[in-house]
């Protein structure tokens, strides 16, 4: 029986080649972008899942209030570990990481600055599972001064020499032996470590503060058990709150102390490492878990294929009346309607089944070009991982059954004697039905049209947004090591090209100043207000620099002897937290400076364009990390050239190296680029795959029409007036599918424009794009059938 079955869907695949084509290649289409999304969602939530021990590994995390609201932070500070391996039955290890950005690593001619040195305790080998191809994991980090490689990294220093032993100078000072060579982390980690040192060398290489007031580390917990989580994190907060509480000043009245704590003490909580990819923060209050762009993706993928499935049942069901006698005669000599649905449904899965080895090898061809598209690294080989190939599987005949669902049930129920007598009327609402499919068809795809516009416009607007100083021909060099006692020297050096316009310098990245504190003073400020402060060093001339416009007072200048020492530039965030109109002479004691402002400058954005802006205060520095610097205008390539000549005649132990502010800023918005570009694609296939529906249909309707376009051309009709006859009806099934689109398109995409601090409000003019492209479409694959 299964192979009469399968003789006859063969055969009608064969017969009815172009039916065939269209169904073959609409669900072809939608499995290959059905494939392309779930792998790039296999991928996102598999991250960390590689790790021995990820069941039990969290990440200490809490959020700090005050007055803007709560701020959940994932740094912790340096004695949190151990205290909580020493109290905490429950925990059974903890591992302490620090990124201190940036550092200078030398090994004979060979000097690049590295960005993926990790401070770790030597626990981190015995949590974590990145195995060592060199070295002793449990003895590789018990010197101080010892140091483990990637893979990468030591064949960039060491090409094919054997690396263990060998010295690595960090910072022009510091000398570490290589203790161990790992395994390169894999695509799927959240942590990536290029080089791992010890924190017994953190005393050495960095002035950090290792007490409960500063917090600089991601502390990361093995529990005993991963069912205890619930009992540790009560534990957990009541625990570090008390020793917090426990330090503080012996003068405070046991209320006050007891008010305070109740107000602002932190709470602590512990995130799953396995959650951390999806759900995880950057830091600050910075959301940057990839939860929502799997959804899009899921959604995306769930309604492409849906769109290609319609095009099935659309189809199918529209041309019953050739299957009728066939139905009709299997019933009248015994088949039953169990053994025709079977039938049907057999022949939909043999149909998504040809479809989906078609789909297989798009994919396979378009591999490069995906992973261009998301910058991920994906091979053949990604795809036919046994537990993602299981789920293509379940995913192809979960379609074959959505295909064959309606014409299978529709087409079983045909009465044998009304077939056989040529009577058979398949009713209004078989025409209700596949009508009802092309709108919701169209509905979906103008969905994803709106999206996309939608998208584009939110990112053109971040793009295109004033971040309160001009980023155009600004460019900053890190400095390290040694480097930074050079900078004076740089600075003049710079200024006399013609060139270079301005110089100054900050000690973090210029467009991302992370650095906060809650503990700024001024004159009647409310005793229980802990507002969070972003903060900056920076040298004279930043200001103008930068061109950040001032609102009121001055910048830095070396003519007063006490900006220096004594003094603050503030934004007008600022000002508002201190609920004052005017800050010029206010004084203010922050970060360990005591004096007053004696400048605010306008809000511009110094994180991302995405995030508001907050509170900061700037004050001098001598110690730079990064010099700034604008360019002239012109000709940017030789400006370089002269700024390289200068670093490599004063400075040619260091590499030279720069970034220019409008790097960073394209970094910022590739998130939502590559989001864009998602919807952009997913609307084109949706459409595509909408479009190969309709015009299968408009042939069938036409075909059904025929003696009547016949005699209407005798009578005089025109080709014009004979296409406008065959178009209008789904022109209109098009539009009830704009309108239905509407409502629903406004609604997700507002949602999703909530997660930016400044964004777009959707015109009426996204909507009007969206209808006459999709009726345009719609006319011009109808019109060319008719």
């Amino acid at each position: 029986m299964l192979k009469n079955y399968l003789i006859i869907a063969l055969r009608n695949i064969i017969r009815q080649k172009g039916y065939s084509f269209i169904n073959i290649a609409g669900l072809a289409l939608g499995m290959a972008c059905c494939i392309f999304l779930l792998l790039s969602v296999y991928h996102e939530q598999s991250f960390d899942k590689f790790h021995k021990n990820s069941k039990q590994l969290f990440r200490v995390e809490f959020d700090q209030k005050s007055p803007q609201g709560k701020y959940h932070n994932i740094l912790t500070q340096y004695p949190v570990g151990p205290a909580l391996k020493d109290n905490l039955p429950e925990i059974k290890n903890f591992a302490r990481t620090f990124s201190p950005g940036s550092m200078l690593i030398k090994y004979g001619e060979n000097v690049f600055y590295e960005n993926t040195v990790t401070v770790v305790d030597p626990s981190f080998l015995e949590m974590f599972s990145f195995p060592l191809i060199n070295g002793n994991s449990k003895t590789a980090l018990n010197h101080p001064f010892s140091i483990i490689l990637s893979e990468t990294m030591a064949e960039k220093y060491f090409g094919n020499e054997n690396p263990m032993g060998k010295i690595l100078t960090i910072n022009s000072k510091y000398a570490f032996s290589v203790s161990g060579v790992m395994k390169d982390a894999p695509q799927n980690s959240t942590l990536r470590p290029g080089m791992l040192i010890p924190f017994e060398c953190l005393n050495d290489l960095f002035s950090i503060p290792q007490n409960w007031n500063t917090s600089f580390a991601h502390t990361y917990v093995q529990l005993s058990n991963n069912n205890q989580i619930k009992n540790v994190n009560k534990k957990l907060t009541d625990l570090i709150v008390d020793i917090i509480f426990s330090e503080a000043p012996s003068n405070i009245p046991p209320e006050e102390l007891k008010r305070i704590r109740d107000t602002q003490a932190p709470d602590f909580m512990l995130m799953p490492l396995t959650d951390i990819h999806l759900y995880g923060y950057s830091g600050y209050g910075q959301v940057y878990g990839e939860i929502q762009s799997l959804k899009i993706f899921l959604a995306l993928a769930f309604f492409i294929l849906l769109i290609a499935c319609i095009n099935y049942m659309n189809l199918a069901t529209a041309r019953a009346a050739s299957r009728a006698k066939e139905i009709g005669l299997r019933k009248t000599i015994g088949a039953d309607r169990k053994h025709l649905i079977i039938q049907f449904f057999g022949e939909s899965i043999l149909l998504t089944f040809i479809s989906f080895i078609i789909s297989l090898l798009i994919v396979i061809l378009s591999l490069p070009l995906f992973n261009d598209l998301l910058e991920k690294q994906f091979t053949v080989g990604s795809i036919f991982n046994s537990e993602f190939f299981i789920i293509l599987i379940l995913v192809m005949l979960v379609a074959g059954i959505i295909s064959g669902s309606y014409p299978a049930l529709f087409l079983s129920s045909f009465s044998p004697i009304k077939v056989l007598k040529g009577s058979l009327n398949r009713g209004a609402k078989s025409n209700f039905f596949r009508k009802s499919l092309v709108v919701f068809q169209f509905s979906l795809s103008v969905i994803l049209v709106i999206g996309t516009i939608v998208a584009f416009q939110q990112l053109e607007f971040m793009r295109s947004k004033k971040v309160g100083y001009e980023k155009d021909h600004l460019v900053y060099l890190p400095l390290r090591g040694e480097s930074v006692k050079l900078y004076t020297v740089l600075k003049q050096e710079f200024l006399k090209t013609s060139n270079v316009l301005n110089v100054s310098a900050i000690n973090q990245t210029p467009t991302n100043i992370s650095s906060n504190s809650d503990d700024a003073k001024w004159d009647n400020k409310d005793p229980n207000s802990r507002p969070i402060i972003s903060f900056g060093q920076v040298d004279f001339d930043f200001v103008e620099t930068m061109k950040i416009e001032m609102v009121e007072g001055r910048s830095f200048s070396n003519s007063f002897s006490t900006d220096s020492t004594r003094a603050f530039l503030v934004n007008e965030e600022f000002l508002k937290v201190m609920g004052t109109k005017s800050g010029v002479g206010k004084r203010i004691n922050f970060v360990g400076v005591d004096g007053q402002i004696v400048g605010v400058m306008k809000n511009f954005h110094f994180t991302s364009a995405q995030s508001k802006i907050e509170p900061i205060a700037l004050v001098f520095s001598n110690q730079p990390r990064f010099v700034v610097i604008r360019l002239k205008g012109g000709d940017i390539p030789a400006a370089i050239e002269n700024v390289k000549s200068i670093w490599q005649k004063i400075a040619p132990l260091f590499p030279f190296e720069y970034k220019f502010f409008d790097e960073d800023f394209a970094a910022m918005y590739k998130s939502d680029e590559q989001m864009g570009n998602i919807f952009k694609y997913g609307a084109a296939f949706a459409i595509i795959i909408a479009c190969l529906g309709l015009f299968g249909f408009a042939s069938f309707m036409a075909e059904k029409r025929n003696k009547e376009i016949g005699i209407r051309k005798t009578l005089g009709a025109s080709v014009s007036g004979i296409t406008v006859l065959l178009s209008k009806e789904f022109v209109k099934w098009v539009l009830i599918a704009n309108v239905i689109a509407w409502p629903v398109a406004y609604y997700f995409m507002n949602r999703w424009l909530q997660d930016y601090a400044y964004r777009i409000s959707i015109e009426w003019w996204v909507f009007a794009i969206a209808t006459f492209s999709t009726v345009l479409i719609a006319v011009i694959t109808v019109s060319y059938q008719a």
